[in-house]
């Protein structure tokens, strides 16, 4: 039997047991290319900001990320006229997407709302990007040498 179904997915929760402002609103697992994930994302403006990282087990400390990235929501979906009609026969709209990067890869995130018996979660799908190489990859603390001759 295939595990086609079940790779490059996963399910995040809020937390309803967050006391502090540390912690992550939502925290879930996921599976991508074979290795587990527990993911952990915190609710910014209009972003959540995620971490992956291996399972943590038994231990009451994080691990260090292996993954980080940022999720913007979507559009809301139209509510009347012909655009909601349109909508309404469109194939399922991702309520947050973005874009997560390790070392080694990056991957594309959407995040589809559901309604379980203990409250709203997200599914997640991962599909894997080609990866930028670091010189192409400009950081917000890279600087460009033009800016430090002015």
């Amino acid at each position: 039997m295939s595990n086609e179904r079940t790779r490059d997915r996963g399910n995040l929760f809020q937390n309803a047991q967050k006391q502090k402002p540390s912690q992550p609103d939502f925290q879930g697992d996921c599976t991508i290319n074979g290795t587990a994930y527990e993911i952990r994302g915190w609710r910014r403006n209009e972003q959540m900001t995620v971490g992956l990282a291996p399972p943590r087990g038994d231990r009451n400390t994080y691990p260090p990320d292996v993954f980080k990235g940022a999720l913007d929501a979507a559009p809301p979906k139209p509510t009347r006229g012909k655009a909601a009609a349109a909508a309404k026969d469109a194939p399922p709209t991702p309520a947050w997407f973005g874009d997560i990067v390790s070392d080694e890869a990056a991957y594309k995130i959407t995040a589809f709302e559901k309604q379980g018996k203990s409250g709203l979660y997200y599914t997640l799908n991962f599909e894997r990007l080609e990866k930028p190489t670091p010189s192409e990859r400009k950081s917000s603390w890279d600087t460009d040498d033009d800016e430090l001759d002015a």
